[in-house]
């Protein structure tokens, strides 16, 4: 066997290795940062709607809750971006906004537990 065929052969393989590590690696990083910036996002609507709901705060609790629905909203899956404009247009302590709430709970674990 031809010395420089065999080297230039294991060359091409360890670079293709190389090109495919590096797409993997940075398809993970890129799956992680949306899961974390979703969490972010979700918790902190979650938390600011309870404290703008048990009434700790209402003008700043509606910017805070504005704040988190936009952020949430930027990260949003698609089938999560629909229940978010759902639990907007309801009236806060309504039945409506009680189910909204409920569903879109749901849709939100489903963001964070699918990636």
């Amino acid at each position: 066997m031809d010395f420089v065929a065999l080297l230039t052969a294991f060359g091409v393989g360890s670079l293709v290795t190389a090109v495919i590590q590096f797409w993997l690696s940075d398809r993970a990083t890129a799956k992680k940062r949306i899961h974390d910036e979703r969490k972010e996002a979700y918790i902190g609507l979650l938390e600011s709607w309870v404290m703008y709901e048990s009434g700790q705060s209402n003008k700043q609790g509606e910017y805070t809750v504005g704040h988190w629905l936009l952020r949430s909203q930027l990260v949003a899956s698609e089938a999560t971006l629909l229940l978010l404009d759902k639990w907007e247009q309801t009236e806060p302590g309504s039945s409506d906004r009680i189910r909204a709430t409920k569903s879109l709970k749901a849709a939100m674990r489903l963001d964070l537990c699918s990636q």
